[in-house]
């Protein structure tokens, strides 16, 4: 959904990002390497970046007077956050800052202007789906159908 809405709106915006898989990237190297990620994107120059503090600074410096679309996708720690889009004011007026997570909590409402919780799919169209991914198939086989509702049950 994420990916949707940005490709739909970036032509509106003077800078975009779309960040995917913080939460992995986090995991496999640190923040320094997505904040160079992000300004690679967003066309600015992360050269400069050789640690979380001075990628925090160029980030806030570098796009505080533009137009950004800036989406941050699987965010799973508030410190994401503080060091990829810290506060309102490190972007321009009509900025927008997207962010995914299966962790609300971390989210400061205070500082959010509006919330979209994603529902789940039926336990129908579940299955369905899982089968087209599976098995190249709308429904499960007869041998397989036992087991696939147990992993769509399994996996909500």
């Amino acid at each position: 959904i994420a990916r949707a809405v940005f490709e739909i709106i970036r032509s509106r915006f003077e800078v975009t990002c779309f960040l995917a898989d913080v939460r992995e990237h986090c995991e496999k190297k640190d923040i320094t390497h997505i904040q160079k990620q992000l300004l690679d994107q967003m066309k600015k120059s992360s050269n400069s970046v050789h640690n979380k503090y001075d990628g925090r600074t160029i980030i806030q410096n570098s796009l505080r007077l533009k137009k950004v679309l800036l989406v941050l996708d699987d965010v799973n720690h508030g410190k994401q956050l503080e060091y990829l889009a810290g506060e309102k004011d490190w972007f321009g007026p009509g900025s927008r800052i997207i962010i995914t997570t299966r962790d609300f909590h971390l989210l400061r409402k205070d500082k959010l202007h509006e919330t979209y919780n994603v529902e789940g799919l039926v336990e129908s169209e579940a299955l369905n789906l899982f089968s087209l991914e599976a098995f190249n198939l709308p429904k499960p086989s007869e041998e397989f159908l036992e087991l696939s509702i147990e992993v769509v049950k399994y996996s909500g």
